[in-house]
C-alpha cells in the first residue's frame, strides 16, 4: 500500500478533522447505534491515560467498533484536537503497512500528542505485534501517543500483550475485554422499553467474593419487589442474549429468522474456523454436538467419532471457536485450580450461538447454567480486567462422591454455586453441595430461601443481577 492510498483512506476515515461536530450524526457506526430502541454505551475504553498502549478484544458483531467511535466522540468533546484522534480499520492490512500509516499520519498532522485507534488489528496476519513495537521502540512520536488496537482473536492480541511488554506507558489495566452485554446492563433496557422499574443501580453491583457474605443477603432482601420482573427478564435473556443486535430485535417484538443469526454462522464457519477445509454443514454439525453437550464434561473422543474426525483436530476446532468468543472452558477444580488435564465443559459465550442451527437451542435450565457462569466471569473481569480470558477463575468441581458442583472459584469468597433451575426439588442440590468443602448456593428459578447460612437458595436472575454489568 502506498502513502498516497493511505493519506486517502486517513482523510476519508477520520471525519472528525473536517467536522469535528457534526461527524458522529453521519458515521455509519455511531447512525446504526443512534436508531436502535436504547442507548447503550459500554466502559470497555473508560479512563484511557495518555501516552497508553491498550488491547481490545471481543467477537465481532459486540459492537467494539461503536465502542471505540463513542471513546473518540467523548476524546473530542473532552477537549481534544480532532486532528489528532487517528482511526483506521486495517482488515486485511500487511504489518508494512502499519508503518506507512504512522508515516503518513504524520505528514498529514500537526505537532501534539496523538490518540491512535487501530481496528481488527488481528486480521494482518504477518506479524503486526512485532511491527507495532518496532513503531514503539523507533517512532519517537507513536512511542508517546496513546495507541488502542481492538481484535476479535484473543490468543493473537494476548501473544501481543507479552511481544509489547515494556511498552505500554502508564496504562492502568491495558487489555481490555467487550463481551456481549450482561444481564444487568440487559434488564435496564428492557424496563426502560416497558416504562416499568427495576432494582435502584446504586444497589450492586457485588463483589463476586461477597456472594457468600450478609451483603448478599441483605441485596437479595431488597430486591424482592422486582423479583417477579427480573425472573421475566432472564428468561428473555436467555433466548435473546447481549448481542446488541439481539436486544434491539428482542425490545422491537422481531422474531422468527434473524439476519444476525445467518451472519453470525457465517462469522463462525469464516473467521474461527478459517484455517480449515471445512464446510459450513461441519461448523453446524459441530455446534449442534457442543450445544448437546452443554453442561456436561466433554466426551472428545466420543464427539470427534460422531463427526468422523480425530480428536487432536477436534480439539484444535474448539481451541479456534475459543479464540473467536464463541466458547468459554469450565475446567474441573483441583485446589481451586484448574485441571487441565480433566475433562472440561464447555460453555457458549452467549444463548443465540446455541440457536444458528436448526436444530441447536440448549433448553432453560442449561442456558441459566451457562449464562450464571458467564455473570460471574464479567463480574470477576470487572474486578480484573483481562482475567476472563485466561480461563482459570471458574471452575467445576467433582466430590469424592462423583458428584458435580457446577461452579467454584478462588474468588467467590468460600462457596460454590449448584444451578437448578427449578422451583420444585432444588433442595436435592444441598447433598451435592454438603459433599464439598464450601458453603452452598443453589441458584433456583424463582425461590429465595436465605434461613440457612451455609445454603442459600437464590434465583439466577438476582445472582446475575447482583454480580453481572
Amino acid at each position: 500500500m502506498k502513502h498516497g492510498e493511505v493519506q486517502q483512506r486517513l482523510s476519508d476515515s477520520n471525519r472528525w478533522w473536517a467536522d469535528p461536530d457534526g461527524w458522529a450524526s453521519n458515521d455509519p457506526d455511531l447512525r446504526r447505534a443512534a436508531v436502535a430502541p436504547f442507548r447503550y454505551t459500554t466502559q470497555a475504553l473508560a479512563d484511557l491515560v495518555p501516552g497508553g498502549l491498550y488491547t481490545l478484544r471481543g467477537p465481532r458483531r459486540v459492537g467494539k467498533s461503536v465502542a471505540v467511535k463513542q471513546a473518540i466522540e467523548a476524546l473530542i468533546a473532552g477537549g481534544a484536537d480532532p486532528r489528532l484522534v487517528v482511526y483506521m480499520s486495517v482488515d486485511g492490512w500487511l504489518a508494512d503497512d502499519l508503518g506507512r500509516l504512522a508515516d503518513a499520519a504524520t505528514m498529514l498532522q500537526p505537532p501534539g500528542h496523538r490518540w491512535w485507534f487501530i481496528d481488527e488489528i488481528t486480521s494482518v496476519s504477518d506479524g503486526w505485534p512485532h511491527r507495532i513495537k518496532w513503531l514503539r521502540d523507533n517512532d519517537s512520536r507513536f512511542g508517546d501517543d496513546t495507541v488502542v488496537l481492538t481484535g476479535s482473536s484473543a490468543t493473537d492480541l494476548g501473544t501481543a500483550a507479552g511481544t509489547l511488554l515494556g511498552r505500554r506507558g502508564d496504562a492502568a489495566s491495558p487489555d481490555r475485554v467487550l463481551l456481549p452485554m450482561g444481564f444487568r446492563t440487559f434488564a435496564g433496557l428492557r424496563a426502560q422499553s416497558r416504562d416499568e422499574s427495576r432494582p435502584p443501580d446504586d444497589l450492586g453491583p457485588l463483589p463476586v467474593r461477597d456472594l457468600s457474605t450478609d451483603r448478599l443477603r441483605d441485596a437479595a432482601h431488597e430486591i424482592v419487589p422486582w423479583l417477579h420482573a427480573l425472573v421475566m427478564d432472564w428468561e428473555a435473556y436467555l433466548l435473546a442474549g447481549g448481542f446488541p443486535q439481539a436486544v434491539a430485535d428482542h425490545i422491537e417484538g422481531r422474531v422468527g429468522d434473524s439476519p444476525l443469526l445467518r451472519s453470525l454462522l457465517d462469522l463462525v464457519h469464516r473467521d474461527a474456523l478459517h484455517r480449515t477445509d471445512w464446510t459450513s454443514l461441519q461448523t453446524g454439525a459441530l455446534l449442534q454436538r457442543l450445544t448437546a453437550a452443554l453442561g456436561s464434561p466433554v466426551n472428545c473422543s466420543a464427539i470427534a467419532d460422531d463427526l468422523r474426525m480425530s480428536a487432536s483436530t477436534l480439539q484444535r476446532r474448539i481451541t479456534a471457536l475459543q479464540e473467536a468468543f464463541v466458547l468459554w472452558p469450565c475446567h474441573r477444580s483441583h485446589n481451586l485450580q484448574p485441571q487441565l488435564r480433566a475433562q472440561e465443559k464447555l460453555y457458549f459465550t452467549d444463548p443465540i450461538f446455541t440457536r444458528l442451527v436448526a436444530s441447536g437451542a440448549a433448553d432453560s435450565s442449561l442456558l441459566s447454567e451457562q449464562q450464571l457462569g458467564m455473570a460471574l466471569l464479567r463480574g470477576l473481569e470487572r474486578d480484573a480486567p483481562g482475567s476472563c480470558l485466561e480461563f482459570d477463575r471458574v471452575l467445576h468441581h467433582r466430590n469424592k462422591s462423583g458428584t458435580e458442583i457446577d461452579f467454584v472459584s478462588a474468588g467467590l469468597g468460600g462457596c460454590a454455586i449448584e444451578s437448578k433451575y427449578v422451583d420444585a426439588r432444588w433442595k436435592r442440590a444441598t447433598r451435592t453441595l454438603a459433599d464439598s468443602p464450601w458453603r452452598g448456593i443453589v441458584a433456583t428459578r424463582s425461590v429465595l430461601d436465605l434461613e440457612d447460612p451455609d445454603l442459600l437458595a437464590v434465583p439466577a436472575a438476582l445472582l446475575a443481577w447482583l454480580t453481572d454489568t
